[in-house]
């Protein structure tokens, strides 16, 4: 159940005949009715009248003749509570939102039967003491965001309360919205027996409790909110464990001011307190001592509430980071902690034989969560851990220990956690899990085992850099499609539409009811042949296309075999550097070669937009030209080996890593660029990167400078100048800016 909804719940159940009456006016006959100066809407029920007199503009309660039991006069302009003309067998009174500064004792000493009383947003400034005391069968009180009352009139408001039959006490925004913070003191709250189940002190600017004020409040206690308030750690933190009968207990949003331009000039002045027990109080009920010799690593124990089963402490700048703390909580089912900074969660951070259920650390910074955290929380269903830093602990946990424990995982969100990859086991004992969401990560691969998954119903892969779905995942996946009706989403991925993904589009055509938003899938890179929308046309499409060349292929094969002993060193000459490529990917693959890392990612899909290969002769037209036109006009981000090349890796390292991480490859030729071998290295790399990896020549582009061209081109680059791979650098300057135009658009292309 949501917080929001839990803290309202008795509330709900205090109105529940009031307001079913409320529903049922689509089948009673409502009629207009008029009471001296007021026009309401009246309807009747059991012989019982109800009426509706809100937002009549009224400034005076009118008469109303003892039937009435059901009274509404919220939104008008009342400043004065005429005992004369209040029905005497009412059960319901609404005054809220008008103008009603006092409250005396014997105002509503003639309605017996009153149960609810709201008098919120009324501008009281004053509550004369036991004014509630006659209302013998009151349950549920409201005085909230009368500004001016503040703490000093709560001894008045709850004098005598328990001659009452008060369940639900709400004093949300009595003290002034701006100041220093306020003090709950144990003279304030006078409820010692009564039967309250619920009380609210939301938005008072509470910033400590004397010692006492909680353990003195009624065990009937279910529901306490002290949200929207300054809370300060204390001594009176230790007085929770002793309210037995609190379920829920809300402090969230604390030192959260909303912007409020009008409290500048707001008039309201705290009142000031009057009470002669006040003398001498400390601000904790007595003086606190502290031994500064003693060690600082304590080992906390926290107790809470023994029946305690939802805490929302969400938005309070809560810091934990390596804390040294145990939880005992045995019946604590819901914890909601987001929006806080629980940078991280060590085994330090206890929370033995708990049963907790949903537990919400999102938006944390986290980026380390022990896996002892989790070893008690075997009733755990719902666990939220998004918008944190945890990409790097989740990879790392290859034994799938973080999870081992949540036997009953239900819902799991890790999304917006820089995850690159999961391991396979990190999911092995949840096989319960209906929903898992991993959108708005780096994933480029799916590992995790799905085997016993029976009852997982969405997979949440969106927004992540998946190209494809190797054969494991999609036989893991498939067992789930055996068992349940699973939804995946796939979109804002890089799914790629060629040939060598054949297989598994083949496999999305054939499960297309499974994937969500399969319209809005798109292909990367484009491709104009291939849409998601229409799926299956476009697999038969490409399968057409991938088997006229396999059958090229084929052709080529057995040429080969026949040819083998003359066209073999012929073809090893010919391709010396595909084979030189293609034995530095298998490297690259098993990882024998370490990876530099050159930062600044300004694409999506690559860490560069360009790659500039240059002589040495060339570096005065690389800086003052490609740089400034590139860099600073066009906020590309370029390597640049004399500027970008880490120390200490190998020099082929260094240019395969920039080729394989930049969109483009953009080469400066002059003719000491072709005699250069590490120039033709990397040039003919790049042609292999762009024909293997990226599909397309034109992942080269050609700068040739006037010197190359009044020559004539050189064999080793017409492959490219025959396919428009390249662009002339102009002898006039008039020309540049037409030079660069163009090389930006083939760059962009």
């Amino acid at each position: 159940m949501h917080i929001m909804g839990m803290m309202k719940f008795s509330y709900c159940v205090l109105l529940f005949g009031c307001l079913y009456h409320v529903e049922s006016l689509s089948t009673l006959a409502r009629s207009t009715c008029t009471f001296e100066n007021a026009t309401c809407i009246c309807w009747h029920q059991y012989n019982a009248v109800y009426v509706n007199c809100s937002g009549g503009n009224v400034e005076s309660i009118p008469g109303f003749n003892d039937s009435v039991i059901w009274l509404d006069l919220s939104h008008n302009r009342i400043n004065e509570i005429r005992l004369q003309t209040i029905p005497k067998h009412l059960i319901h009174l609404d005054l809220s939102w008008n103008e009603i500064k006092n409250v005396t004792r014997g105002v509503f000493n003639s309605l017996p039967e009153l149960s609810f009383l709201d008098l919120s947003y009324c501008k009281i400034h004053y509550v004369e003491e036991g004014s509630f005391s006659d209302l013998h069968n009151l349950r549920h009180l409201n005085i909230s965001f009368n500004r001016n009352v503040g703490f000093a009139s709560l001894p008045n408001l709850t004098f005598h309360l328990n001659k009452t039959r008060i369940g639900s006490l709400h004093l949300n925004g009595i003290t002034c919205r701006t100041g220093a913070g306020t003090t709950l003191k144990r003279h304030h709250l006078d409820l010692i027996g009564t039967n309250i189940t619920e009380l609210s002190l939301e938005s008072n600017r509470l910033e400590i409790c004397e010692r006492d004020v909680i353990k003195n409040l009624p065990k009937t206690l279910e529901l306490l909110s002290m949200a929207k308030n300054r809370l300060k750690t204390g001594i009176y933190v230790l007085e929770f464990a002793l309210m037995t009968g609190l379920k829920v207990l809300n402090t969230s949003f604390q030192q959260n001011p909303s912007f409020c331009p009008a409290c500048v000039l707001d008039p309201c002045r705290d009142k000031k307190e009057n009470f002669a027990n006040t003398a001498g109080d400390s601000i904790n009920g007595y003086e606190q001592h502290y031994d500064y010799n003693s060690p600082q690593t304590i080992n906390w124990t926290i107790y809470s509430p023994p029946n305690l089963e939802t805490f929302d402490f969400r938005s309070s700048t809560l810091y934990l980071l390596n804390t040294d703390v145990s939880v005992h909580a045995p019946n604590l089912r819901h914890v909601y902690f987001q929006h806080n900074f629980i940078v991280s969660l060590t085994k330090n951070f206890r929370m033995k034989n708990n049963s907790i259920v949903s537990f919400d650390i999102s938006h944390n910074f986290c980026s380390h969560v022990s896996p002892q955290i989790f070893e008690d929380s075997r009733h755990l269903k719902h666990l939220n851990m998004s918008h944190n830093y945890l990409g790097q602990d989740l990879g790392k946990d290859t034994e799938g220990q973080l999870f081992k424990n949540l036997e009953s995982l239900e819902m799991l969100d890790l999304s917006f956690n820089k995850i690159a990859s999961l391991p396979k086991l990190l999911l092995g004992n949840s096989k319960r899990v209906r929903f898992i969401n991993i959108s708005n990560n780096r994933l480029s691969d799916w590992k995790i085992s799905m085997s016993g998954m029976s009852k997982l119903v969405l997979l949440d892969l969106s927004q992540n850099k998946l190209t494809t779905l190797d054969e494991n995942a999609r036989t893991n996946i498939e067992r789930v499609f055996k068992h349940s009706n699973l939804s995946i989403d796939l979109s804002e991925n890089v799914l790629q539409c060629s040939c060598k993904n054949e297989e598994f589009l083949t496999w999305m055509s054939e499960n297309e009811h499974h994937f969500i938003n399969i319209d809005n899938y798109t292909c990367s890179p484009p491709n104009d042949g291939f849409s998601f929308k229409t799926l299956k046309k476009s697999v038969i499409s490409l399968s057409k296309s991938c088997k006229s060349y396999l059958g090229w292929y084929v052709g080529c094969a057995v040429a080969l075999a026949v040819f083998c002993s003359f066209v073999t060193g012929w073809l090893l000459v010919k391709n010396k550097w595909k084979i030189r490529y293609i034995i530095y990917k298998s490297k690259q693959k098993f990882g024998w070669i370490k990876q530099p890392s050159i930062h600044g990612s300004t694409s999506v899909n690559y860490e560069h937009d360009i790659f500039l290969s240059y002589s040495g002769c060339t570096l005065m037209f690389v800086l003052n030209e490609v740089i400034p036109r590139l860099e600073g006009n066009r906020n590309m981000k370029l390597i640049i080996k004399d500027r970008d090349y880490l120390p200490g890796f190998p020099k082929t390292d260094n240019i395969m890593h920039s080729l394989q991480e930049s969109r483009k490859t953009v080469c400066v030729v002059s003719k000491t660029y072709l005699e250069s071998r590490w120039r033709d290295y990397e040039l003919n790399m790049a042609k292999i990167e762009g024909i293997v990896d990226r599909g397309r020549l034109d992942f080269v582009i050609l700068i040739l400078l006037p010197e190359v061209c009044k020559s004539g081109y050189p064999s080793k680059i017409m492959d490219l100048v025959m396919r428009n791979c390249y662009v002339e650098y102009p002898e006039e300057p008039c020309a540049y800016d037409d030079f660069w135009e163009k090389l930006v658009n083939m760059i962009e292309s």
